[in-house]
């Protein structure tokens, strides 16, 4: 078993005077050094709330952390080296006045590198987030998608142990987030750091990391996909179903009361286009939708994203694509049968089937 970079063990944490009830708790987690990982869940999750644990710039309680083997939190000396390894890029980077130069400069000054040392770092990690030639830029005259590759630059040349990253790729457009993404399969390669990502992007997750962690309403969860909703259950003793838009129900079977999170993998969802005799709503289930995405992978299946009175992820097979009348914009169906909802962070209720 190869050395940890992160074990957690029992860790809570809450935000201080927080009135939501919101709660990140992780019962365990190992992350190998190296290794890169995704968290992926609906907003709310806790993805950005586990982030700022594993940059050791919130302190769980209760909860065990090691890092390296070491406790960071054990003095302030250990948490200010802790700080210094696991390095955290934001989903909105804060960069300081002055040049591109300046603001790589600024933790590499912070952490003592010596200054002959900076030109080399700094332009090997500007050539990874291809912004060669732009060292002596104004921050304040970029973009905010050359913001967020500047802020990760800075990252880069601090040659952290750990690169923890919030949605890295938010305000990239398609053709760079690409490139983005073969920095970070490339980072635990050359530098042998750990990388920590959050990603709403299933597929994107799938691509880069060795491993997904996925969380639902603070909590690790058995799978999770963009297919997720919460809501309040209403029974009739046999059935039940959530509404997460006023109208629009999601049925499954078993008695279930209170709030709860459902999921539906990808793989258990009809499509078929709205024209197609197939796609006839009869039963439960059934939802209308325009395809805003449609993705092919190595699996040689299509991953297609409907958004319409909500929006759903689904596969299937890349031969099924033409002939079900899927593609850009179209008009679509999703089916999927009451048995395909699977219920997680809730207990059927305790009143007995009629």
């Amino acid at each position: 078993m190869s050395k940890a970079a992160y074990d957690l063990h029992d860790v809570r944490y809450i935000y201080p005077g927080s009135l939501s009830g919101f709660a990140l708790e992780i019962d365990s987690l190992r992350i190998g050094a190296g290794e890169s990982i995704a968290l992926v869940g609906p907003n709310g999750a806790g993805k950005t709330t586990l982030l700022m644990v594993l940059a050791f710039l919130v302190k769980p309680d209760p909860g065990r952390i090691e890092f390296l083997g070491e406790d960071p939190w054990a003095d302030e000396a250990r948490t200010l080296l802790a700080r210094r390894e696991a390095v955290l890029v934001t989903h909105h980077p804060y960069l300081f006045k002055g040049t591109v130069s300046e603001n790589i400069a600024f933790g590499l000054r912070v952490r003592g590198v010596t200054e002959r040392d900076w030109p080399a770092r700094m332009r090997a990690a500007l050539a990874l987030v291809e912004l060669s030639g732009r060292e002596s830029r104004s921050a304040a005259g970029l973009s905010a998608g050359q913001a967020q590759r500047v802020a990760l630059a800075r990252a880069l040349a601090l040659r952290p142990k750990a690169l923890l990253l919030d949605e890295p790729t938010a305000n990239i457009e398609a053709g760079l987030a690409l490139r983005i993404e073969a920095v970070i399969r490339e980072i635990s390669r050359e530098t042998g750091a750990t990388v920590v990502f959050s990603s709403h992007n299933f597929s994107q997750a799938s691509r880069l990391a060795d491993g997904i962690l996925y969380l639902s309403e603070g909590k690790r969860v058995p799978f999770s996909h963009e297919n997720c909703f919460s809501g309040t259950a209403r029974s009739d003793g046999r059935q039940s179903w959530i509404e997460p838009r006023p109208g629009t129900r999601i049925v499954f079977p078993g008695a279930f009361e209170g709030h709860v999170t459902c999921v539906i993998n990808p793989a258990d969802i009809e499509l078929v286009g709205a024209d197609d005799p197939r796609g006839a709503a009869d039963g439960p289930n059934v939802f209308s939708g325009r395809v805003t995405r449609l993705e092919t992978t190595e699996a040689e299946s299509a991953l297609v994203r409907v958004s319409g009175e909500l929006t759903f992820r689904g596969t299937l097979p890349l031969g099924s694509v033409e002939a079900r009348g899927i593609s850009l914009s179209r008009p679509v169906l999703i089916k999927f049968k009451p048995e395909a909802v699977e219920i997680i962070g809730s207990e059927p209720s305790e009143k007995p089937h009629d």
